[in-house]
């Protein structure tokens, strides 16, 4: 087993944690679990790339940042009311 190998098993177990948070936990812990789900993907999808020589994973890597990121801060401006103000 090479470190990328034992890396993209780590990560995976990262998203398997996100997706529990997501799924059982409070609307602050989804979005919490939301992000560790998608810093996990990104991180796996640019291994794969870098690794295996997998073309297309760094654009699929790309889309998952912008709603990760805008997702947050929307969603901690709507819990301190910011939004409909």
């Amino acid at each position: 087993m090479t470190p990328a190998d034992f890396l993209l098993i780590c990560l995976a177990i990262g998203v398997l944690s996100g997706a529990r948070l997501v799924l059982r936990g409070s609307k602050e812990n989804a979005i919490i679990g939301y992000n560790i789900a998608a810093i996990c993907a990104i991180t796996g999808l640019v291994l794969l790339e870098a690794e295996y020589k997998v073309g297309f994973s760094s654009a699929i890597a790309i889309c998952l940042v912008f709603p990760g990121a805008f997702g947050s801060i929307l969603y901690a401006k709507f819990l301190r009311g910011g939004i409909f103000r």
